[in-house]
């Protein structure tokens, strides 16, 4: 019997327009009340998970959610925080200085605030469906103790900014062009294209074709959902883990039933025990109906 299930929110929880259909509403409801724990897995920050947990119920001191892509896991009732890494300043000047070199952005989460040292629309969408303020700020004089969870490589290509309107425009989005677009055509974000030594001292995942997510080595949705299973008692074998993008390939791998969505990339289907349907076909209810409810 399985007794969690974690679920990543963009791609598997909501649909393209970023609400929960009524289906997924009803059915997560339910396997809550035959006793299963329902935890949100998000690369958002953890305010991105509100209008969420307020809509399934999910708010007592007996739930929990996972942020930053396993930078963070909270309680949901009290807010205690069971987990938290953060970068060095040195990890991050690290970072910053080969977002240059790159000819890229970036932007990164310092608890309550997304930070970016110059106006792009990745920001302006993550800080709006986060629900966390966006502050552009002078990266050359950042205070030293500043804390920063995770960084978020941003490559606003033609596509991915033609990508990125359509996100802004099905969402209702308010935000502003930028006057200068920080893209490199000529950049793959891939382990080919970048230093070797950004693999070997970082978590680097890679939630979209433009972006890329770094933390804290041997940080990623996969380990805090581990981590929060232990503390619950939970055996991997009991947990379900149900996602779409790269930064959901390491807590797919680790769940006793690892589900990828039918709209998921072809790397995360190639390592999932099971395929279900897509964000808008319901896929997430489909999985709690065939693996929880009616088992």
């Amino acid at each position: 019997m399985y007794k969690l299930i974690g679920i990543d929110i963009d791609g598997t929880l909501v649909k393209n327009n970023k609400t929960l259909s009524n289906k997924t509403i009803e059915t997560i409801k339910k396997a809550k009340r035959k006793g299963v724990k329902i935890v949100l897995v998000t690369g958002r920050p953890i305010q991105g998970l509100k209008q969420y947990t307020e809509k399934l119920g999910l708010n007592s001191n007996n739930d929990y959610g996972i942020a930053c892509s396993g930078g963070l896991i909270q309680c949901l009732g009290n807010k205690k925080i069971l987990f938290e890494s953060s970068l060095t300043f040195k990890e991050f000047s690290y970072l910053y200085n080969l977002s240059k070199d790159l000819k890229i952005t970036l932007n990164f989460l310092s608890r309550d605030t997304i930070l970016t040292p110059n106006l792009n629309l990745t920001t302006q969408v993550e800080s709006f469906l986060s629900n966390v303020a966006m502050e552009i700020k002078d990266f050359e004089t950042l205070d030293e103790n500043i804390f920063i969870n995770r960084i978020v490589y941003i490559n606003e290509t033609d596509d991915f900014v033609n990508h990125l309107m359509k996100i802004i425009k099905r969402v209702n989005i308010k935000y502003t062009f930028p006057k200068k677009i920080h893209g490199n055509s000529n950049l793959i974000l891939d382990e080919d294209s970048l230093p070797k030594k950004l693999f070997e001292n970082f978590t680097v995942l890679k939630p979209s074709s433009e972006t890329l997510e770094i933390q804290k080595k041997g940080i990623n949705k996969g380990s805090s959902l581990n981590l929060l299973a232990k503390k619950l008692g939970i055996n991997p074998n009991e947990v379900i883990a149900v996602g779409d993008s790269g930064n959901d390939i390491d807590m797919i791998k680790y769940a006793g039933l690892g589900v990828a969505m039918g709209n998921a990339f072809s790397e995360v289907k190639e390592i999932a025990d099971y395929i279900t349907y897509t964000n808008e076909e319901d896929g997430l209810a489909h999985v709690i109906e065939k693996f929880i409810l009616n088992s």
